[in-house]
């Protein structure tokens, strides 16, 4: 994986705080990229049946587009002093994810960046913003998920699975060491790898010794996998309990940067859908999160949902 296309899903261009931006642009930065920063707007009061759309509508959609769009580009003017290449984009569509990820594909990017809202110095839950989940389920692309207004100083952290239980293939934990790796390499810092290994997995009546002859195990599994990289065996962690649990906490200890995790479809379903568990641990840890999907991925978007817009005219 090579960074070098990046579309931000800005949610909101008036936010005083942009932390989907500034997270985006230090990547960019660093890897050489150019940003895309997008946005998807839509007023249901500004919004009619077709055959009652009206000149006027139009003009009033237009409007709102160009002052998001005057927003975009003030975001951009600064970080174009820094030396990025700024592209600014903002359509008239809904729903939101589902112009985000053809602004993905039809940008080529490498990395989609987005995130809920910032208040104040807090995130708002992912509970208050349904365009994200919808992102995480469906955005063919990497996705990066902002979950803190400010970076933390820690490693980025690869999530493996040895095991491939739940139908995980093995060549998605490549995909995910590749992921990290190179996200790791250019922003400088650590790579770690974390698997945990839930009680469930132990046999019966096995004892505390048996278990941490499992763990350890597992670990000289995952070492071999991931020795191609560079990662030393002291940067390599297997823990003890269910990952929802353990992951949060650890990361939280590491002050890890990020998490690198896999999403995979649950099995028997036609659309693809994220894990319980994923969804758990998403909701938890105290850090960014980067979602790879399995290159068999596919996805088939419906028709766009558009309106006409009038564009002011400039001058």
């Amino acid at each position: 994986m090579q960074v070098e296309r990046v579309v931000v899903a800005v949610a909101d261009p008036e936010e005083s705080l942009q932390p989907v931006i500034d997270r985006a642009a230090e990547l960019a930065q660093a890897a050489g990229a150019k940003l895309i920063l997008f946005h998807a707007v839509f007023e249901p009061a500004l919004s009619a049946r077709p055959l009652l759309d009206s000149t006027r509508l139009a003009r009033a959609r237009g409007a709102l587009v160009a002052q998001r769009t005057r927003d975009l580009e003030r975001r951009a003017i600064p970080l174009r002093q820094r030396g990025l290449t700024v592209q600014t984009h903002v359509v008239w569509e809904e729903p939101a994810y589902e112009s985000i990820i053809r602004a993905a594909i039809r940008e080529n990017a490498d990395l989609v960046v987005a995130g809920p809202h910032a208040r104040g110095r807090t995130i708002v839950p992912f509970s208050f913003r349904q365009t994200d989940w919808q992102l995480l389920r469906f955005c063919p692309r990497p996705l990066l998920m902002i979950r803190t207004v400010e970076a933390q100083p820690g490693p980025v952290l690869a999530a493996l699975d040895p095991l491939h239980l739940n139908d995980k293939p093995a060549s998605l934990d490549a995909k995910i060491m590749e992921t990290a790796s190179v996200v790791a390499q250019q922003l400088g810092v650590e790579l770690h790898v974390v698997h945990s290994v839930p009680d469930t997995l132990y046999p019966l009546g096995s004892t505390k010794r048996s278990q941490a002859e499992v763990r350890k195990k597992i670990g000289k599994q995952l070492q071999r996998s991931v020795k191609k990289y560079g990662v030393p065996a002291n940067r390599v962690h297997v823990l003890q309990g269910l990952p929802e649990r353990t992951l949060p906490v650890f990361a939280e200890e590491l002050e890890a940067r990020m998490i690198v995790m896999g999403a995979i479809s649950r099995r028997g379903l036609k659309r693809f859908a994220i894990g319980d568990t994923a969804e758990r641990i998403i909701d938890a840890v105290p850090c960014d999160v980067l979602i790879v999907k399995p290159d068999k991925f596919k996805l088939v978007l419906g028709r766009a949902r558009r309106q006409r817009v009038i564009l002011p005219k400039e001058g």
